[in-house]
């Protein structure tokens, strides 16, 4: 008999409880152990009938139970619902999937596929599983089931094997990407000479949007100057002819005037950039793209030819529009900011930053020895600002201070005792019902201010 078959023969023999009393994980790895010589006395399961069995089978002698507790008699596990939290830890252990709930349901056992093997008492933390002895016939039924335990305890074993082949994937995929990931960072991390080659000229584009057409021409016209005039000296040097030499002199005049005309162009002042005309295209161009794209969707893919010359006329308008965006954008781009401008906004800021700086000092209620040196710095700050916009050339605001007299506060007091007794007696007159001499006291009141105001005026 091979070995394979006498661990078959060895397993048939045993009652499949998975207990793990044996000291093996199961019952087929117990019967893998005896095939190779181990004990037969270890299963308290089986107890003396499964000794006596082996024994015969394997031509051993039977040996007394080797078990602390003596036999293990048919039993079944019972939990106590009332009690359970829904820990899933009972779950986990059975060896047979005999118990079934959710994590924080009631769990319950079915008693049909139970080997009473105790594996799902200690871990319960609540202590709600009981182990209960079983009667015939139950006894000699459980006993017969132990095929049926059997194939339960293989089929979760090939489960257990699938979910952790299934997480074992599942990590080696995670850190796949992570590596992947990893990888594309430090790519992303060297420079790569070809973009930043791109990068450069896109730059220089950009610096050089600010160039009118004119001044683009010109440059082009002036460069095509410098260069037929460096052939015909050349071949001046070399052949040495009166054509050539006159025709020298005619490229250094049209050589003199293109670049003349460069530096006149590149001198001129630039157009002032309109802000409001921008702004106003700018929202026209976006409005006609939004009624082109409503009607679009509208008209759907087979419009009628009413529906087409209505889109015709919205892609006229949209590119219309687009066009006059287009031109004020080249427009703002060769508006730069001048030098002055600049200056002129740093000494603003630094105007706003000193009056902060005083009036901060004031409110925390500093010194005259502190307070002096923000005044002359606000002063200074001042000056700053004025020298600023005469050397920026922006025509200064016509401002006219108006000097406000404080008002005397005897005048205050009367003229809120004025709106005070106007008050109270508008009041009285909309109360019910009315309390007349309270109205007349009022009224008397409203008189006596009004004199008064007018006394104060007139003094």
């Amino acid at each position: 008999m091979n070995q394979a078959a006498l661990v078959e023969r060895i397993d048939a023999l045993l009652p499949q409880t998975q207990c793990g009393k044996c000291g093996h994980p199961g019952c087929k790895p117990y019967a893998e152990g005896m095939a190779r010589g181990e004990s037969i006395n270890k299963c308290p399961p089986g107890g003396n009938t499964t000794i006596i069995a082996l024994a015969e089978l394997l031509q051993v002698p039977a040996l007394p139970l080797e078990a602390p507790g003596g036999p293990v008699p048919p039993q079944l596990a019972f939990i106590r619902e009332a009690e359970c939290i829904g820990c899933t830890k009972c779950i986990q252990a059975c060896p047979v999937d005999a118990i079934v709930g959710a994590a924080k349901q009631m769990h319950t056992v079915i008693a049909d596929e139970c080997t009473g093997c105790e594996l799902c008492v200690a871990p319960c933390p609540v202590d709600c599983i009981d182990i209960l002895p079983l009667a015939e016939p139950a006894a000699s039924l459980q006993r017969q089931h132990a095929d049926q335990f059997r194939r339960r305890y293989e089929q979760r074993n090939r489960r257990l094997a699938r979910d952790e082949a299934r997480r074992l994937a599942e990590r080696e995929a995670r850190a796949a990407r992570a590596a992947q990931a990893q990888a594309r960072q430090q790519a992303a991390a060297t420079p790569d000479p070809v973009q930043a080659a791109i990068e450069r000229v896109k730059a220089q584009k950009a610096a050089a949007g600010t160039q009118t057409d004119l001044q683009k021409r010109l440059k082009i016209e002036a460069a095509q100057a410098r260069v037929a005039l460096a052939k015909a000296e050349k071949q001046l040097e070399v052949y040495g002819t009166s054509d050539i030499a006159a025709q020298v002199q005619a490229l250094r005049v049209a050589n003199a005037r293109a670049q003349a005309a460069l530096e006149a162009a590149n001198q001129a002042p630039v157009a002032a950039f309109d802000e409001a005309a921008y702004k106003k295209a700018k929202i026209a161009a976006a409005m006609g793209r939004t009624q082109l794209a409503k009607a679009e969707k509208a008209f759907g893919d087979e419009p009628t030819p009413e529906q087409r010359t209505q889109l015709e006329e919205l892609r006229g308008v949209v590119t219309q529009a687009e066009a006059e965006l287009d031109r004020l954008q080249g427009a703002q781009a060769a508006a730069a900011p001048t030098p002055g401008m600049a200056a002129l906004k740093q000494a603003k800021v630094a105007l706003v930053s000193r009056r902060a700086e005083l009036r901060s000092a004031e409110a925390r209620g500093a010194t005259e020895t502190e307070l002096a040196p923000l005044r002359q710095a606000l002063a200074d700050a001042e000056q700053a600002l004025h020298a600023a916009e005469d050397a920026s050339g922006k025509t200064p605001p016509d401002l006219q201070r108006i000097d406000k007299n404080p008002i005397d506060p005897a005048l205050r007091a009367l003229k809120t005792e004025l709106a005070m007794a106007r008050a109270e007696v508008s009041k009285l007159e909309r109360r019910q019902p009315v309390d007349e001499q309270a109205l007349t006291r009022a009224r008397e009141r409203l008189e006596r201010a009004q004199a008064q105001l007018d006394g104060h005026a007139a003094s």
